[in-house]
């Protein structure tokens, strides 16, 4: 009786464990491991401009302990010029994202700012050494034009944000086909 009790227990587990990899395969995993919710997505557009804002918290964040720690105190002068002379892309971003999370969590005002925390959060180095400060220079110093902050964003951030939030099934009012997409 006990042997039969423990083949039991053996295919009982590895049923729950066969099913339980079913589900994690169609809903995939988001930031800690925490389940994308099937009732909230983000359709292209609204996945760009999360991604957009969050590499520029990202970048604001970084250059900002770059100057704390003394490694490089202009950084944060040095991407606020981009910034400014970027404000209408920026702000048109910051809107769409807090459109986004609006119509995703309609009874929760601060969604959008917890993602920003959990950004910024999940993205601080312990003890920023002056080689990323050199990096993140570069790198800043390298977006001569919005189309080459774009590049950054989708080679870095647009990937971290469909692993945070699921890609609504069609696409939403206001969204360009990427065949019309600059």
């Amino acid at each position: 009786m006990p042997g039969q009790i423990r083949w039991h227990a053996v295919v009982a587990a590895g049923l729950a464990l066969l099913l339980s990899a079913d589900v994690v395969a169609q809903s995939g995993l988001g930031s800690g491991s925490r389940p994308k919710s099937s009732t909230k997505c983000f359709n292209a557009p609204e996945i760009e401009a999360v991604a957009i804002v969050r590499a520029g918290m990202v970048i604001r964040d970084h250059a900002r302990a770059c100057a704390r720690r003394g490694h490089d105190r202009d950084l944060i002068n040095v991407w606020a010029a981009f910034d400014n002379t970027n404000a209408e892309e920026m702000k048109q971003a910051v809107e769409v994202r807090a459109k986004a999370f609006q119509r995703n969590w309609p009874d929760d005002p601060n969604a959008a700012q917890r993602d920003a925390n959990e950004t910024v959060a999940s993205r601080q180095l312990v003890d920023f050494a002056p080689a990323e400060c050199v990096v993140l220079r570069d790198l800043v110093e390298s977006f001569k034009t919005w189309r080459d902050y774009m590049k950054h964003v989708r080679t870095v951030e647009v990937g971290q944000v469909k692993m945070l939030y699921r890609t609504c099934p069609r696409r939403s009012p206001g969204e360009v086909p990427r065949s019309e997409q600059p």
